[in-house]
């Protein structure tokens, strides 16, 4: 079958493309026309063509990916799709048709999803559930983030956001048996216009799941409180993680007690658990050691979010204490271009000696009154300063970062971050000696 993508080159579809070309689908798609690493390698080495596909009777099926609306090139060719009527399903519901399985899990939350998948996805590969599953990062276990199976095991990081095709959260898309609740904050306020819309979304999710089903559920998370009496189902609180284990931070010790708590519900072989537990290396960009260089460390890291960033910091802090906390912030996220959220953002770089804030982006569409800029920035987090030239932010680092200092670079997306951020790494790593 010819399927072809639009919004090929984002978290979910790009997994989606590679397993179905593995599956022996002619694989083709599209989407803006410069994509960036690591998905525009992983689909070059699998020879899936990008941008190259006419728009004809060839293609059996049309996937629409949660992006197409970004581009003017994949709108063009969505509504070439419409007008050729070439049957078409949104990535979301193609998953929850085709991935999903008679035991579902789903990860949900404001945080945390990514490791706790990923993490659950190698344990039941450890315990020979062979599930099919999606998380939306890159394994350091080397766990492929996309896997159909046969098995009646499936799971699925489950996102609260309403993108692309989709008229409802994304979670809410997907049957649920199991379910694990990091957190219900109203980070996505391009989706919700309220937070009672974000409660709502939550609510339901939590009433989709059936009486043999289980809520479990991060009892430290005041978010969740007003929505654990609508579950039918038993509600779990995480079991305190007492296994050993690679991860640094509260945060993340959180993330693998949700683990430990579901293979205890399932009743997986406390050795498997445990060796898995232990053997879990975490996502690449999740608090990710990039380089340590003589008493200098570099860390990369995915939040955007103010819970997220303070989680990130708060674990940096409690492992590496007496030293410096510097950051590099990218404010990619559609989400962060409100002037509403700046008021979180202010609270939780107080633990940084310094902030760099990057390039900032905007969305066409919105109003200039509502955007946040550079100035705004400057004037809410402390200590902070805009570099928006990559050559300005590598010079800074060059002259300013001593022994004792920890670097954490945090960013959701662009290639060009990720480039200044590992040539200051390179220009350490050549002038170790000289390091003051």
């Amino acid at each position: 079958m010819h399927i072809h993508i639009i919004g090929i080159a984002g978290s979910m579809t790009a997994p989606l493309a590679l397993a179905l070309k593995k599956q022996g689908h002619h694989v083709t798609g599209s989407d803006q026309q410069k994509i960036y690493p690591p998905f525009s390698t992983q689909l070059q080495k699998a020879k899936i063509p990008i941008n190259q596909t006419p728009i004809n009777q060839d293609i059996n099926l049309a996937i629409i990916g949660s992006s197409y609306l970004a581009f003017s090139q994949t709108k063009k060719e969505f509504s070439e799709i419409k007008t050729q009527k070439i049957p078409y399903i949104s990535a979301t519901k193609y998953l929850a048709t085709n991935l999903v399985k008679e035991n579902s899990i789903l990860v949900a939350g404001s945080y945390g999803k990514t490791t706790i998948s990923s993490a659950i996805s190698y344990l039941l590969e450890k315990a020979n559930f062979q599930p099919s599953y999606l998380f939306a990062g890159q394994s350091l276990n080397h766990l492929e983030s996309l896997k159909f199976s046969n098995s009646s095991w499936s799971l699925l990081e489950a996102d609260e956001s309403i993108n692309g095709l989709d008229s409802q959260a994304k979670f809410l898309y997907y049957p649920v048996k199991y379910l694990i609740l990091t957190s219900a904050h109203w980070e996505h306020k391009d989706s919700y216009q309220s937070e009672e819309e974000n409660f709502n979304a939550f609510k339901q999710l939590i009433q989709n799941i059936p009486k043999d089903g289980v809520l479990i559920y991060n009892q430290n998370e005041k978010s969740l409180l007003n929505l654990l009496p609508y579950a039918s189902c038993p509600s779990l609180p995480y079991t305190k993680v007492s296994l050993e284990n690679n991860l640094i931070g509260k945060y993340n010790q959180e993330n693998l007690a949700a683990v430990e708590t579901l293979a205890n519900f399932l009743k997986i072989n406390p050795k498997i658990t445990a060796s898995s537990i232990k053997s879990f290396k975490g996502v690449k960009r999740r608090l990710e050691i990039k380089a340590k260089i003589n008493d200098l460390l570099f860390v990369d890291d995915y939040a955007q979010s103010a819970n997220r960033i303070k989680c990130a910091l708060e674990a940096l802090k409690d492992a590496f204490p007496g030293k410096s906390l510097k950051v590099f912030y990218e404010p990619h996220a559609s989400f962060l271009q409100h002037k509403s959220n700046l008021k979180e953002l202010s609270l939780v770089f107080n633990e940084a000696a310094e902030t760099v804030i990057y390039r900032l982006k905007f969305i066409p569409s919105q109003k200039a009154c509502d955007r946040l800029c550079a100035k705004d920035y400057l004037t809410a987090l402390p200590r902070s300063l805009y570099l928006p030239l990559p050559e300005d932010v590598l010079k800074h680092y060059q002259n300013t970062l001593k022994k004792g200092d920890i670097l954490i670079h945090f960013s959701s997306g662009g290639s060009e971050g990720l480039k200044t951020f590992q040539k200051i790494i390179n220009f350490f790593k050549k002038n170790s000696v000289k390091i003051n």
